[in-house]
């Protein structure tokens, strides 16, 4: 009997200990996650800029063949997308544009724009901006978002903690966090091109040589790796953020 007893009162401890546990963990993430924020400028100046534009160039990998990539890029979050895209392969250039706007997604490619009529893709490319903004930290403050550590890894020589980032109805997310200066490392999570251009996979991006831009710790360099290949390596020659993009910015061609 008392052996019983005290295997019962053991697992009585035991269930007992383990949401304490979650719980710590839990804010822990959260700790570590908010000094993130605060080191990429802070709750106020990130939740003011909703929009941003950003120029880059850099090298791009195109089902294995390399081509060279000039353009820019416009946000409205969480809603409106924008890319404008030169492409120059063995020579031939081309001029791409992709876009969310209103309506729904659509792609132009030599001056001809069609619409891409995929409630699947259009989920796709609401996470993907879900992502964004979940990379912003703007909100990640919000008591929505549930937080938990994953453990610590060195990543491009800095020594970082990863954070997924939880949220109801949608993907999870994974934040590197510099233990150093709390500045994103790198962000982790599992999708599909929201354009149809391949299938799912572990989508990471890293980020390099943070700047502050008008207020906001901002990455000159970043990369574009799918399930552990780089696919993309760009620099950010020009970054811009705005309170709002007026809608004219993501009309059609």
């Amino acid at each position: 009997m008392t052996l019983r007893r005290s295997k019962v009162y053991g697992l009585a401890l035991l269930v007992l200990a383990c949401p304490a546990k979650v719980t710590a963990q839990d804010d822990d993430a959260r700790i570590l996650v908010l000094k993130a924020q605060k080191a990429h400028g802070g709750r106020e100046t990130l939740n003011k800029y909703r929009a941003a534009q950003f120029k880059y160039k850099g090298d791009v990998d195109i089902n294995g063949m390399q081509a060279k990539v000039e353009g820019e890029v416009f946000y409205n979050f969480p809603d409106r997308m924008k890319n404008v895209i030169q492409v120059d392969a063995n020579g031939m250039k081309i001029v791409v544009q992709q876009g969310r706007d209103a309506k729904g997604l659509w792609v132009s490619v030599l001056g001809m724009t069609q619409e891409i009529n995929d409630k699947e893709l259009l989920d796709e490319m609401n996470e993907s901006m879900y992502v964004e903004k979940v990379v912003g930290l703007a909100d990640i403050d919000d008591k929505s978002y549930k937080f938990s550590t994953i453990g610590e890894m060195k990543i491009k020589n800095k020594d970082t903690i990863g954070v997924r980032v939880s949220r109801d109805g949608r993907r999870d997310v994974t934040l590197w966090i510099d233990k150093k200066t709390h500045l994103v490392v790198k962000s982790e999570n599992r999708g599909k091109d929201p354009f149809g251009q391949g299938g799912e996979a572990n989508q990471e991006k890293y980020f390099f040589d943070y700047q502050p831009v008008s207020g906001v710790q901002s990455p000159r360099r970043m990369e574009v790796h799918h399930d552990g290949k780089r696919i993309m390596e760009l620099e950010l020659t020009e970054t811009r953020y705005h309170e709002k993009l007026d809608e004219s910015q993501f009309n059609r061609p």
